[in-house]
């Protein structure tokens, strides 16, 4: 399989390098309907009966406000090919074991393809809160601890662990489909490959940018003497200084992709010290960009507001990770700091494909 090079406590599902950074798109191909991807629509077959495709979408360009994409090996999965394929298997429950359970179940796209504490295809409650699939292409290793080196292997086992079935026989229950069929045939290679290569490529290309912050012009992103102060733009120097938010949440992905000792939940977890036990209690950075869709927060989900969040970092955390100090902020200075942190958002995904 191809490696990556730069999460998904359940995940299945390039752009080209330095792709367009001005002219946001969707962060999913849409139908001509507008009510999601055409891929998986009723359409004609040949003589072998399999269905004749129409050509695929495509692949989404970066939003507003990220970097260009890494020079990684593994984005050559991502074709527009690829992405239709992800996109059907990411949201197809006839995978999960249960025939109930997909992919979109727990990394629901309306909360920004995160979720809560969610539960298996075998019935078993996680006790990890579901993480965002958003803005992967820049990350090195996956999973709340970052056990999992490149994101076949991740993807592999989290079809196993929260669909209940590994892949190949999760395949099999929809890969006779004149529909699945076709996209197989089209992607090429084992089918088994070709599915792991589409919902790698579906992933990666879950982009997640084009908020309001991003949208102001970089001239006004900073306080002008005598003018009145935009309360995003008061909340963004809250952020970057006396918040001491970006020491761990950089921009312009606001994570700095390492692990912290932030909060301690209410089961035992090493986190990070499965990997490394000099690291124990550890998770990984989560990304804000998307933060106000997502239903729960830590790596255990027990807070579930952008409010609860910001009031825990305002406690003192001393034993904790060495970069947690403790920030007094006025009233006004919170209340900008969370209207910085809603403006890291664009509108969630509320399309879903059409499947076979």
């Amino acid at each position: 399989m191809t490696r990556i090079a730069p999460l998904l406590v359940l995940a299945l599902a390039a752009c080209p390098k330095g792709s367009d950074n001005k002219k946001p798109v969707d962060p999913i191909p849409h139908g001509s309907d507008g009510t999601g991807s055409d891929a998986g629509r009723l359409l004609p077959e040949d003589d072998a009966g399999m269905a004749v495709l129409p050509p695929a979408p495509p692949v989404p360009r970066l939003p507003l406000g990220l970097p260009s994409l890494p020079d990684s090996p593994v984005l050559a999965v991502v074709t527009p090919d690829t992405v239709a394929l992800g996109e059907l298997l990411f949201h197809d429950a006839r995978l999960g074991s249960d025939s109930k359970t997909s992919c979109a179940t727990c990394h629901d796209p309306a909360h920004g393809y995160a979720g809560k504490n969610d539960t298996t295809a075998a019935g078993k409650p996680n006790l990890r809160r579901t993480p965002t699939l958003v803005n992967l292409a820049w990350t090195k290793d996956f999973g709340w601890d970052g056990r999992y080196h490149s994101l076949d292997e991740h993807l592999a086992a989290h079809v196993r662990g929260q669909l209940g079935d590994d892949l190949e026989p999760a395949l099999r229950r929809v890969a006779d489909l004149p529909v699945y069929r076709a996209h197989l045939a089209r992607v090429g290679g084992a089918p088994t490959d070709a599915a792991l290569h589409a919902l790698e490529a579906f992933v990666l290309t879950r982009y997640d940018g084009d908020s309001p912050w991003d949208r102001l012009e970089p001239t006004m992103r900073m306080p002008k003497p005598g003018a009145p102060v935009d309360p995003i733009v008061a909340g963004y120097v809250v952020f970057t200084g006396k918040g001491q938010c970006a020491v761990c949440h950089t921009p312009p992905l606001y994570t700095d992709s390492g692990y912290h000792k932030a909060f301690i939940g209410a089961f035992a977890d090493d986190g990070r010290g499965k990997v490394d036990p000099a690291q124990a209690g550890a998770f990984r950075t989560p990304t804000l960009r998307g933060a106000a869709n997502r239903a729960a927060f830590f790596h255990s989900g027990a807070k579930t507001t952008l409010d609860e969040v910001v009031d825990y970092y305002l406690a003192d955390h001393a034993g904790l990770d060495p970069a947690l100090k403790k920030v007094a902020l006025s009233p006004a200075e919170r209340t900008s700091l969370l209207a910085f942190l809603r403006a890291l958002s664009s509108p969630a995904v509320t399309t879903k494909p059409v499947l076979p």
